[in-house]
């Protein structure tokens, strides 16, 4: 690891910031539906990814790496707090998405998502984190097993569940209006 970043490297840090802190921001957003307390944890995400940075022993994790800070940060500051984790407010979120389309399309994207975010809501926690991590974060399996600390089968099997359930809903969501 010759070519390894060293820990006061500040260039690294401000592309990590630059490219990761929206998405972190995003992600507690989704799970907590409080902007304030999302911006808090994904600064404590980087804080602490700074302090920790020696622990990083694969550079090409490092977003992984940073989620799973994120969510453990989530996780103990909802235990601290002793609140649930809401899954809902996914709307915020899929309408900063940076597309380049007109208002019609955006119209129709947002209408689209609205029995998409209410199907998702009827997901376990942990399925909902790992379809958003999977399709709204666009990362791999293996990097999202990597941040939530299971196996890649594991993420793989609530993935499949959560697409099925997903697709039963939104069949069924179909179908009323149809009537």
């Amino acid at each position: 690891m010759a070519n390894r970043p060293e820990f006061g490297d500040d260039s690294l840090w401000r592309l990590a910031i630059q490219n990761y802190y929206p998405r972190i921001v995003n992600y507690v957003y989704y799970l907590t539906e409080d902007r304030f307390l999302a911006e808090d944890i994904a600064q404590e995400t980087f804080a602490k990814g700074i302090e920790k940075f020696h622990q990083l022993k694969d550079p090409d994790k490092f977003f992984p790496w940073l989620l799973s800070i994120a969510v453990n940060t989530g996780l103990n500051q909802f235990k601290r707090n002793q609140r649930t984790i809401p899954a809902s407010g996914m709307e915020f979120y899929i309408s900063k998405l940076p597309l380049n389309e007109s208002p019609a399309e955006l119209y129709e994207r947002q209408e689209t998502a609205i029995p998409v975010l209410k199907a998702m809501r009827k997901l376990s926690p942990r399925e909902q984190q790992i379809t958003i991590m999977r399709y709204y974060l666009d990362m791999k399996e293996k990097d999202i097993a990597y941040a939530l600390g299971v196996s890649t089968g594991t993420v793989k099997k609530q993935l499949f569940r959560a697409r099925s359930k997903l697709y039963s809903d939104l069949q069924q969501l179909s179908a009323k209006e149809g009537d």
